[in-house]
């Protein structure tokens, strides 16, 4: 994002949900997919950027970009899923119960690893479920999820390791709210643990620039999209282990004094948009979300 982009979103009186792409978002809806030209006009003078700006937003996204408008079922086009030569059969069982023109293209729907993935309705269907398109058009239960293995080779697995109970596993949240957060950093530079992203950028660092930066409004952000051939590791974590993820946002944002989270899933993952969304909610009901989380005055 510009510094103009940014300066402009944080102006007094634009709030985070206010943003370029909330807005671009809003208007998609309400245009049956696309914000439409009038819009991205409209959008570039309030913010004071240039066209090629907010149509270069727009047509960058699946769900927002002018061609898949008034869609009602899209064909994944992945590298994968075309390599594997299973989509022409799937944009022909499409094709037996929408007009062509409504049925759209989208890339990636993290389902790799079976191939012959699409989407209806907002739902994701990889492997044998184009079998069942008839049932799944009529509305009729249809197993959507899809299975698969993940394994580890490390003698004590980590991100794939059983997960305990809400309440013992939240136990260290509260240990952590009753610490100073930088005895939280100290432990964590010592830990030497990496990000997930390419570069692995060690994650004390990164939090420790940002605690001893200067600002009156701070965020922790995470990055949850991905979309690099047979790449759905991110997916995993969100709709297998939404509660690693969220505590870890949760623990960076104590430790450099961030009060509000932003969490970026891709919009071609809806059910791991639907399982963290519970997620928040399940830790709001317990208190472990909101303002003055267990009396600790963190919000």
């Amino acid at each position: 994002m510009s510094r103009n982009i940014s300066t402009l979103s944080g102006r007094e009186g634009r709030e985070l949900d206010d943003s370029l792409w909330e807005r671009l978002q809003e208007a998609a809806a309400k245009n049956g997919g696309s914000p439409g030209d009038g819009t991205l006009t409209e959008v570039a003078d309030d913010f004071l950027i240039g066209e090629a700006i907010t149509y270069g937003t727009s047509s960058f996204y699946d769900f927002l970009k002018k061609g898949n408008q008034g869609k009602k079922a899209y064909v994944c086009n992945g590298s994968t899923c075309l390599v594997a030569g299973t989509q022409d059969r799937v944009q022909a069982e499409l094709e037996k119960h929408f007009k062509p023109e409504e049925i759209g293209h989208m890339c990636c729907l993290g389902r790799c690893h079976e191939n012959s993935a699409f989407n209806v309705g907002d739902v994701n269907y990889s492997g044998g479920a184009i079998d069942q398109l008839e049932a799944i058009v009529k509305g009729e239960p249809v197993q959507a999820m899809d299975a698969y293995h993940v394994g580890t080779s490390m003698a004590e697995p980590i991100l794939t390791a059983p997960m305990p109970a809400l309440e013992e596993f939240y136990a260290l949240w509260e240990r952590v709210l009753k610490s100073d957060p930088k005895d939280i950093l100290a432990e964590v530079k010592t830990a030497t643990i990496r990000g997930r992203g390419g570069a692995g950028f060690p994650m004390g660092l990164k939090w420790e620039s940002c605690a001893n930066t200067p600002g009156d409004q701070k965020y922790i952000v995470c990055n949850a999209d991905e979309g690099d051939p047979a790449a759905y590791s991110d997916r995993y974590l969100l709709e297998q282990r939404p509660h690693l993820v969220l505590f870890g946002m949760m623990v960076g944002g104590y430790c450099i004094g961030a009060d509000t989270g932003v969490l970026y899933i891709r919009a071609e993952y809806p059910e791991a948009v639907e399982i963290v969304k519970q997620a928040v909610k399940d830790l709001e009901a317990k208190g472990w979300l909101g303002k003055d989380i267990q009396g600790s005055g963190f919000n």
